[in-house]
């Protein structure tokens, strides 16, 4: 079938894409200078953009390979599509997740920060994921039940291993397999090529995030933004003692 931009723009996977690709976009303009990860907000947003970008080009990509001159047309057909569109928001969270502990972790590491802060800056940055995903594919109760599930996780990680990137990334490339649209017997086949793959496109993801670090700056920062939250939410507590 020869391409057809016209109905491209019009397929349901790209016109229903969602506010979390123009996350996934800003990742991508290399023209601009990358900005310094130095405080909460551009943590979380390089790890939600990032990971929306890894979970999107593997995903598709895996399927592109599999249907071969069919992709189009399966890219194209609703029932399809609406198939789909829970996994990649599922493998989203999973990369998140993987990413969220391993930038903590190497935050942890340049800082000497606490087991406790730690688990409460990825948490943080899981709950971001969490509110950006709230309109698209998912159940609330569902996206709650990952957010719960990832602080129990945090609070038994071993922070040293996971600053080291070959126990960091182990479950994302795992989902891609499992939530992959694809029957179990092509999935056995392809199992260590995809998983490979995967774990090699997390690798500029690493660097982009070391070179960008700036963690006493973040650090720091969060703290306050911390601080900030605690206060305000005490307040009330205060208000209803003195009354």
């Amino acid at each position: 079938m020869p391409f057809n931009r016209k109905s491209c723009e019009s397929a349901p996977m790209l016109k229903n894409a969602g506010k979390y690709f123009a996350a996934m976009v800003d990742s991508l303009k290399f023209w601009a200078k990358p900005a310094p990860i130095d405080d909460f907000a551009s943590l979380a947003d390089f790890c939600f953009a990032q990971s929306a970008h890894i979970a999107q080009t593997t995903l598709f990509g895996y399927l592109r390979t599999r249907a071969g001159l069919q992709h189009f047309n399966l890219f194209t057909d609703e029932t399809f599509t609406e198939m789909l569109r829970p996994a990649r928001s599922r493998l989203i969270l999973v990369c998140v997740d993987d990413l969220a502990l391993y930038c903590v972790a190497v935050i942890g590491a340049r800082t000497g920060l606490a087991p406790d802060a730690m688990q409460q800056l990825g948490v943080r940055v899981m709950s971001h994921a969490v509110d950006v995903l709230a309109d698209a594919d998912l159940p609330e109760a569902e996206l709650r039940a990952y957010l719960s599930d990832f602080s129990s996780r945090a609070e038994h990680t071993d922070w040293a291993a996971r600053a080291r990137p070959e126990h960091a990334f182990a479950r994302s490339p795992q989902a891609l397999i499992e939530l992959a649209p694809i029957i179990d017997m092509l999935k056995e086949l392809d199992n260590d090529i995809v998983v490979n793959s995967m774990r090699f496109k997390w690798r500029g993801v690493r660097a982009a995030f070391v070179q960008r670090l700036e963690a006493d700056t973040l650090v720091a920062r969060a703290g306050h933004d911390m601080a900030q939250q605690n206060g305000k939410k005490s307040a009330p507590e205060r208000q209803k003692r003195s009354g």
